[in-house]
């Protein structure tokens, strides 16, 4: 054996079966939050095969499940029983009011990464979710999760953007806006705010309860449609909201909208873009560069954009200014403002 392959071959190739075997936990956490273990370990039941039992499952399935999900950091065990660490008890317990496994435990997101091979050789999606049918069944799960990861973010963009002391009835847009959770961060900070959620109308019956939850309801208008073909108005709002939404659209169908908002917002309007930003070179960072993949197998024109590409369209589309603004994210939120 060479001496270069002595002192790095076994490293590297330990590495590769890692990356191979890097599905396992995502599949091992899917199974739990489907065979509700961490409900039934809330209910009491504390060991293998009490929780088997509580799961309707084999006893020797359950005890591999279980201590796979030990060192994950997802339970603690000791003498042979089982107990949930604090973010487990908040997240993950199905009846808890912040459990993030709507989103997790469906399939729909693992069966489409299945078909990544193909995806990569057509160019298309296994299934676009970003289409009005398929929309109206896939975002109403995902968004619950959503709801939960994105609700300390909406307050720092609220904070940033200074909305609590910008002024009386500030009218605000939130396109595509899902549960509305950065909409309602905005309702929040200013009580006098005005908050138009635009989305397909069965992913706004879900955006109506959380409003009616967080208790601002009142300072919201719903506008039912799909945002490619929604009339905006022209010179109707003070701020538009984009919430993970360019990702979805692709170019085309964002540089469009782009151009639409700036006729709908005032002059010194404000759109503020919260997305997946890669560097402008795509060599990191991986979240968003993995993200890309993820558009790709889910959406027809979907993808990960850099700064540099959102300044080029937004500048085009009539916004004088564009900056980023570190909120302490993954990525910069993108503010571009209409003079």
């Amino acid at each position: 054996m060479k001496a270069d392959e002595t002192k790095y071959g076994a490293l590297d190739t330990d590495r590769f079966l890692q990356l191979h075997l890097a599905f396992a936990p995502s599949r091992i956490l899917m199974a739990a939050l489907q065979l509700r273990v961490f409900s039934h370990i809330a209910e009491g039941n504390s060991s293998a095969a009490a929780i088997a039992r509580a799961a309707g499952a084999s006893e020797r399935g359950m005890r591999m499940l279980l201590d796979a999900l030990v060192p994950l950091d997802l339970l603690s065990k000791t003498d042979g029983t089982y107990a949930l660490p604090p973010a487990s008890q908040r997240y993950l317990v199905h009846e808890s009011p912040d459990y993030l496994g709507y989103m997790i435990e469906n399939e729909a997101l693992w069966t489409a990464w299945s078909d990544l091979t193909e995806c990569v050789r057509t160019g298309r999606p296994s299934a676009a979710v970003n289409r009005r049918v398929i929309a109206e069944e896939f975002f109403p799960v995902l968004v619950r999760g959503l709801h939960i990861t994105h609700r300390e973010p909406a307050r720092r963009l609220a904070q940033a953007l200074e909305l609590g002391i910008s002024g009386s009835h500030l009218q605000v847009l939130d396109v595509a806006c899902g549960s509305g959770v950065w909409g309602i961060a905005v309702a929040e900070a200013n009580p006098q705010a005005r908050i138009t959620a635009l989305d397909f109308p069965k992913v706004l019956e879900l955006t109506r309860n959380f409003t009616q939850q967080h208790g601002v309801e009142s300072q919201f208008d719903f506008l039912s449609g799909d945002l490619k073909e929604t009339d905006l108005g022209e010179s109707r709002f003070d701020l538009a909201l984009l919430g993970n939404i360019v990702h979805s659209e692709g170019e085309r169908s964002s540089r469009d909208l782009f151009a639409r908002l700036h006729r709908a917002l005032h002059p010194g309007g404000r759109v503020a873009i919260l997305d997946m930003v890669p560097n402008d070179d795509r060599t990191g960072p991986m979240f968003p560069l993995m993200f890309a993949l993820n558009m790709l197998v889910n959406t027809d024109e979907g993808d990960t954009y850099t700064l540099a590409e959102y300044s080029q369209w937004l500048h085009e589309a009539g916004f004088a200014r564009v900056k980023a603004v570190d909120l302490g994210l993954h990525s910069p939120i993108i503010v571009a403002t209409r003079e």
